[in-house]
């Protein structure tokens, strides 16, 4: 279960994220996206948004990283971790 300081910590990397971003926020939808969509592919996700696919793929990697997404060859699904985030994102 996320505590109340991991939750706040991811928080400020996401926003900090989505601040430094030139093309504006992203990591919501990109969360959204593939809990909406498990197994998702980098392709698929860059095509709805004209983005390359190299940059969505780097995006997913960085929420990786954080465990809340999980890659599987070129497709990409929420962690337990991640669901739980975004599950409760909006308290």
């Amino acid at each position: 279960m996320l505590g109340a300081r991991e939750r706040l910590a991811i928080d400020r990397r996401l926003a900090g994220w989505d601040v430094d971003s030139a093309r504006g926020p992203w990591t919501r939808w990109l969360l959204e996206s593939v809990r909406d969509r498990p197994g998702v592919r980098a392709a698929e996700l860059a095509a709805e948004v004209g983005r390359p696919v190299s940059r969505v793929k780097a995006q997913a990697w960085w929420l990786a990283d954080l465990g809340l997404v999980e890659r599987s060859g070129q497709s990409y699904r929420l962690s337990e971790r991640g669901a739980e985030y975004v599950a409760g994102r909006g308290e």
